[in-house]
């Protein structure tokens, strides 16, 4: 074996393991996510004085679940790539970092922001928003990254596991944010004319193609770098 096999097979059984060890805790940490909203969604729907009002949970798959919290809908998603920290990232300033470069990357939850109505009626033309980025590495540390209320209160890393305790008010914090939000009028100049098809789709949607504006913007630095394949 030349020296180039030999540094390629170590390259090899490094970021596979690294990648195995991380989508390992991320798969752990999305399980118990599940378990917390399915506890806090049948607590809160308890104390729900009116039935029209929604909270629900449901469980999508492995990869995927969402809620209904009255006319939003939370949909969570745990991304089947690993992600790197950007070089420039202040992250990799603090010691956390620097005493190991591994714990720089991460497995993904993204959770975005949808009107209820749009997915329970299949509006496939209705937009939704990013609400929240939580990222989770190979010990369980994490940061949230995102709305005002969770980003603040989790945006340093190596300082405190994620843990049910933690999850729960993610949960809550990210869906007070959502329900705070509401719906924008669309300006007149953009609905004051329509054609055929368009009335064709109001009437049978009984409604414009809708969306939620949150009002937040993800920083430059943020974009993370994909450094695995899908994972089974």
């Amino acid at each position: 074996m030349n020296k180039l096999q030999s540094v390629l097979l170590g390259l090899l059984h490094d970021k596979a393991l690294l990648k195995q060890e991380v989508i390992g805790v991320a798969i752990e940490k999305f399980n118990l996510f599940k378990q917390v909203m399915s506890t806090e969604v049948l607590s809160l729907a308890s104390g729900l004085k009116d039935r029209r009002i929604r909270m629900q949970f449901t469980d999508k798959g492995t990869n995927e679940c969402q809620v209904l919290v009255g006319s939003d809908a939370l949909i969570f998603h745990l991304h089947t790539n690993v992600f790197a920290l950007p070089s420039d990232h202040p992250f990799w300033k603090v010691k956390y970092l620097k005493e190991d470069y591994s714990r720089g990357y991460f497995g993904v939850i993204y959770i975005y922001n949808f009107l209820a109505k749009s997915i329970l009626q299949h509006h496939n033309g209705d937009g939704g928003d990013l609400l929240a980025r939580i990222f989770i590495n190979k010990d369980g540390f994490f940061f949230v990254e995102g709305v005002q209320l969770a980003a603040e209160k989790y945006n340093r890393l190596g300082r405190v596991k994620l843990g049910e305790k933690q999850l729960e008010e993610i949960f809550h914090l990210l869906s007070i944010s959502a329900v705070n939000f509401d719906l924008l009028v669309p300006p007149y100049e953009t609905v004051s004319s329509i054609n055929v098809m368009q009335l064709q789709e109001i009437s049978s949607n009984l409604g414009m193609h809708t969306a939620k504006k949150l009002g937040f913007e993800i920083p430059n630095h943020t974009n993370l770098n994909t450094i695995e394949d899908d994972f089974e």
